[in-house]
């Protein structure tokens, strides 16, 4: 398929791919600064136990609230019909997931602790639920995978609305929040809320996941989350260059991803994953050989 064709049937899959490569690292590098890195990764994986649900309940509820008139079958064959609706179980599980973390932090568990239990949790919740979908499995992990050549303009539009308010939310406390997490003590001295800015960064992240694990996927977001802030670690020397070069690494493996997976005709999730992993692997050679030189 030539790129021409690509931008003629799959526009819309691509923008909002390109919009979670530039939104996801930025949120990233604010949770590996935290040490929280793990929940780019368990995070996703609640909101995607949320859409199997919502596929799985999705009888029930056109049964009993409907479905602006749809039965199951037309809802089934518009795949754009109930995406609402999954968008809202998705956050409801997502806000479980971090009530989860929040509950283990309290119980005093390590991160990594806290993440194996609720990434294990949430992915059995996650194979179990889309056995009950009324269109199989196959078409609830095709999703997951990150299959989202069928994004629409309305998909791009929730997904594009949601990172920027969290990118705008990023911006306007941004320094709060780098104050907030690195020095506590401090943050309070000057009269900053731990909670508030807590609530702020962690809204921020759930809008992304919720909007994001729907549209593109949980494996291109938690790549994107992941991935890119470890490499740009390794070649920052500022803050300011370090959320610079998680972007910019960010949006380099979205658009390898993209190229990898319509040259190839594979799945896109893995696609950008295995970018990200390979510009991020490169980050860290680069910064090694430019510290060996004299």
């Amino acid at each position: 398929m030539s790129f021409a064709e690509a931008f003629q049937f799959f526009l819309w899959a691509m923008l909002a791919t390109l919009v979670v490569g530039g939104v996801a690292p930025l949120l990233g590098g604010h949770l590996l600064l935290r040490r929280t890195g793990l929940y780019g990764l368990v995070l996703p994986q609640f909101a995607s136990a949320g859409v199997a649900l919502g596929y799985a309940v999705l009888p029930w509820w056109i049964a009993v609230f409907g479905l602006g008139g749809r039965t199951l079958d037309e809802a089934l064959a518009d795949p754009h019909a109930a995406s609402n609706v999954l968008l809202g179980f998705a956050a409801l599980a997502t806000a479980v997931g971090l009530a989860v973390q929040a509950a283990f932090a309290r119980a005093r568990a390590t991160e990594s602790a806290r993440a194996v239990g609720a990434f294990a949790v949430a992915g059995a919740a996650t194979l179990l639920l889309s056995q009950l979908s009324p269109m199989g499995a196959e078409y609830v992990d095709s999703l997951l995978r990150g299959e989202v050549l069928a994004v629409g303009v309305h998909e791009f539009e929730v997904l594009a609305a949601g990172g920027l308010v969290a990118v705008l939310l990023l911006l306007r406390f941004q320094n709060a929040l780098l104050l907030c997490g690195f020095d506590p003590d401090t943050a309070r001295v000057q009269g900053l809320s731990l909670v508030r800015h807590e609530w702020v960064l962690l809204g921020a992240l759930g809008l992304v996941v919720a909007t994001g694990t729907l549209i593109v996927g949980p494996m291109v977001l938690f790549s994107l989350l992941v991935l890119p802030p470890l490499g740009a670690r390794s070649l920052s020397r500022s803050q300011r260059g370090f959320f610079r070069w998680s972007v910019a690494l960010g949006l380099a493996s979205a658009v390898a991803g993209l190229v990898v997976s319509l040259r190839l005709d594979q799945p896109l999730g893995p696609a950008v994953a295995l970018a990200a992993a390979a510009l991020s692997t490169a980050a860290w050679a680069l910064s090694r050989r430019q510290r060996a030189l004299p």
